[in-house]
């Protein structure tokens, strides 16, 4: 067990032990109103209830359009939240214990219950905890035993145990600081539920430790934390929605970029396939001419040249057919030859554009997996790179490639990449050309990244840019 883990379950224990000694408080509940609010107070109390049904039927609508079942955890969570206010307004303040009259203790706790159990089924679904934390996963399912527990006591004993000794805000605070510590892969959305739920939290606190009644301020505070955070959470829910479905757009595509790289193929080994004929007819004319011809030096030497450009012409069909084979199938090879196949097919265009390219292998290294993959993903930066320098006319140009055991580094002197580009470098659809899907280095960072278990890493200054593909070692 982590020592922050055990920090925090011995708060946790310190706090049991406290609820327990002080118990004749803990659970008592008052007859009658201890708080009365003003029309002002009543009226600011309203705008919260009317902002956190707004969030309940929001997400509930979010559910029925795309049937994610944390849509309508956290529906049920805002539903929970307004009936437990009810019940506390009930209790607690007047005129709402007569406006509402939900003023049963036993549905009081049984309304936190409800609470607590479908916020932390909404926080379970959002972290996928059990792709992201085991122990987070542990720790969830734990809490979810005792809340059921609590639930059988509640209807038995006409109150609950658990959580009038360890209030409900402590199970989510525990949740919500180890999900902080174990989760790596953050985005904004996490930050937004983190802020959300640290202003209801916060001001449960000083509730519950009477720092609010200390200095002696009746104002709806919880009220306005849940209406916030129903907004904050709301505005998380919405951006991770947002980027669900940027990932779908990206998914759709590679799996286009494929579906045309499959086309592709298929279209070169039916041209192959028609130009073998007309290859194999010229190899017998130049038979039948070698035969018929009276300076036989010169026409033989014209005729092993014709034979040259045959074969040539013949291996570069083959090589674009393999290339472009969409075959999954993984089997060893050297990184070398993934690099010569992509030199391979960028050759004739860089030979145009007079772009010089080296390839210098340092230590040879084996892999296991698919060749024309990671060819395709050089080939894209290598594309990438000769773009650049045509566009930026530079003088001398380069591309240098260098393999170092598991290693890739391509450099060019391209003067570099912008700095406020580099971050949207490698995302679906950006593009600093303006005939560019921007869609090339992002297949070359899926294949490396998601396909092979590697990392692409860029690095760019005002002389060029390089890119270093490390590959596990097989």
């Amino acid at each position: 067990m982590h020592r922050a883990l055990k920090i925090k379950l011995l708060i946790i224990l310190i706090f049991l032990s406290i609820s327990i000694y002080s118990y004749s408080h803990v659970f008592h509940m008052p007859e009658a109103p201890a708080y009365s609010y003003s029309l002002f107070q009543v009226f600011i109390t309203s705008i919260c209830f009317g902002v956190i049904i707004s969030a309940s039927i929001y997400n509930f609508t979010l559910f029925i359009y795309n049937r994610d079942i944390q849509y309508l955890y956290y529906s049920l969570a805002q539903a929970s939240t307004l009936l437990f206010l009810f019940a506390l307004d009930s209790i607690y303040i007047t005129p709402f214990d007569k406006i509402i009259g939900l003023d049963n203790h036993m549905f009081f706790d049984l309304y936190q219950h409800a609470l607590l159990l479908f916020s932390i089924l909404f926080l379970e679904k959002f972290f996928h905890t059990k792709q992201n934390s085991i122990t987070l996963h542990k720790i969830i399912n734990i809490i979810k035993y005792f809340i059921l527990i609590d639930i059988i006591l509640t209807i038995i004993l006409s109150h609950a145990i658990f959580i009038r000794l360890i209030p409900i805000f402590i199970p989510i605070w525990l949740i919500l600081s180890e999900s902080h510590r174990l989760i790596k892969d953050k985005n904004l959305s996490f930050y937004f539920i983190y802020l959300g739920w640290a202003i209801p939290l916060t001001v449960a606190i000083a509730e519950y430790m009477g720092i609010i009644a200390f200095i002696n301020k009746e104002f709806p505070f919880l009220h306005i934390a849940f209406a916030l955070e129903s907004l904050i959470l709301s505005l998380a829910i919405s951006y991770k929605f947002k980027l669900i479905e940027d990932a779908q757009k990206a998914q759709q595509s590679l799996l286009l970029q494929q579906s045309r790289l499959a086309s592709m193929g298929e279209m070169i080994a039916t041209i192959a396939h028609q130009w073998r004929q007309p290859l194999t007819h010229l190899s017998y004319i130049f038979m039948n001419i070698k035969k018929s011809a009276d300076n036989k030096t010169l026409i033989e030497k014209k005729i092993a040249e014709g034979k040259e450009q045959l074969k040539y012409m013949s291996k570069t069909i083959d090589d674009f057919r393999n290339f472009y084979n969409p075959s999954k199938i993984k089997e060893a090879f050297n990184i070398k030859e993934a690099c010569n196949e992509a030199i391979k097919i960028a050759m004739p265009t860089l030979r145009i554009s007079h772009i010089k390219i080296t390839l210098k292998e340092n230590n040879p290294c084996t892999i296991i997996g698919n060749l024309h993959e990671l060819s395709q993903a050089i080939l894209n930066i290598i594309n990438n790179a000769r773009d650049i320098l045509i566009e930026r006319s530079i003088k001398e140009p380069f591309i240098h490639i260098k393999i170092d055991t598991c290693e890739i580094k391509i450099s060019d002197n391209g003067k570099g990449i912008k700095k406020e580009n580099i971050e949207k470098i490698f995302e679906p659809y950006f593009s600093t050309k303006t005939d560019s899907d921007g869609i090339g280095l992002y297949i070359s960072k899926t294949i490396i990244e998601k396909e092979m278990g590697g990392k692409l890493i860029l690095k760019s200054d005002k002389n060029g840019t390089t890119f270093t593909i490390k590959i596990p070692f097989s």
